[in-house]
């Protein structure tokens, strides 16, 4: 019952954003025994689910405090909460000396100790204890009541280990530069006065001219803005998606799904819409729409972003098209459209 019951507990950390770091052998000797870690802002938490066995509670030695510490420091975080959750089928009165500890907040490292009775589906929890702490209580809670676990923890590591396997990318380099591009782009037109006007004239999506051959306009109107808030809010969103893709997907990926989305949102436009068009909206909905296919595909999330979150992104941002008169929307839908079908063919 333990071990079906670390399992499952094991599978709700992982995902719920929890990374494993690394099998904690100089705790336990069973190779089935992970470390699940998370940061919020500077803080770290480590959750530790320890197997009791019906043994003792061995305390937390100096030297895996020391290791904790160069933990902290390596990963510069001000502050590491320690929640260790010993797990039992039942626990007598000699195996629940842990509920001594007491809960110091000051420390560099915190320490929290929970018991888990499995057969009675109770918390043995120290009074000075927290009993709440990053909704872990709701995840033990439902443990006690999930189907069995067939995958061992160990199966779940591989798991966890696929997704790290699938970065092709270590840096960011194309995403920053797109920025960067974007940023000189707009200063070099405004420097003079109506510059913006005679840029969209020139170089923005016109169905009439594209008609007339003038198919450059489909790459050069990625690259233009209205005003600066367009701007910004264009290279937020380039940036959180953007790197995502970059990341996991590689740089070839990458641009393939943003040349080839900012082009089929410019084909969108220039069929669906009779005015002129700017912006990189549609090729960062190609990006979005990449990223929902990627969160569907692998069942997990993605630097944070999940199935649920970025289904939110796209309709809000679909919606809004819809209510707003100024925005292209057909553009938008266009390069969303695209981004899932690059995305499933690139896969």
């Amino acid at each position: 019952m333990e071990q079906i019951f670390i399992k499952n507990f094991a599978e709700k950390l992982i995902k719920n954003g929890f990374d494993i770091i690394k099998p904690y052998n100089n705790y336990h000797a069973n190779n089935d025994f992970f470390m699940f870690f998370k940061t919020i802002g500077s803080n770290g938490y480590i959750i530790l689910p320890i197997l009791c066995h019906n043994k003792n509670y061995i305390p937390i030695n100096q030297n895996i405090e020391n290791d904790l510490e160069k933990f902290r420091n390596s990963n510069h975080l001000s502050k590491i909460f320690l929640i260790q959750i010993l797990i039992s089928e039942i626990f007598t009165e000699d195996d629940i000396c842990f509920l001594e500890n007491e809960f110091v907040l000051n420390n560099k490292i915190t320490k929290i100790i929970w018991g888990i009775d499995t057969k009675n589906k109770i918390f043995l929890i120290n009074k000075s204890q927290p009993n709440k702490f990053l909704n872990i209580e709701k995840y033990l809670q439902e443990c006690f009541s999930t189907n069995t676990q067939e995958k061992s923890i160990n199966n779940l590591f591989e798991d966890y280990k696929s997704i790290n396997s699938l970065i092709k990318s270590e840096n960011i380099y194309i995403t920053l530069s797109l920025i960067f591009i974007n940023l000189i782009v707009y200063y070099i037109i405004s420097l003079g006065i109506n510059d913006i006007n005679i840029a969209i004239i020139k170089y923005g999506i016109s169905p009439y001219l594209i008609r007339q051959g003038e198919f450059y306009r489909l790459i050069t109107f990625m690259f233009l803005h209205s005003g600066i808030s367009h701007l910004i809010s264009n290279s937020l969103s380039l940036y959180i998606f953007g790197t995502r893709i970059e990341k996991f997907l590689g740089k070839k990926a990458f641009i393939l799904i943003y040349i080839l989305g900012g082009i089929a949102s410019g084909i969108f436009s220039f069929l669906f819409t009779k005015s002129y068009s700017i912006g990189a909206s549609g090729a960062i909905f190609s990006l979005e729409g990449s990223i929902l296919y990627f969160t569907i595909k692998e069942k997990r999330k993605l630097d944070g972003l999940d199935f649920y979150t970025m289904s939110i992104f796209s309709i809000v941002g679909i919606a809004m098209g819809f209510m707003d008169n100024t925005i292209d929307n057909a553009g938008h839908i266009g390069g969303f459209l695209i981004g899932i079908i690059i995305c499933y063919i690139y896969y």
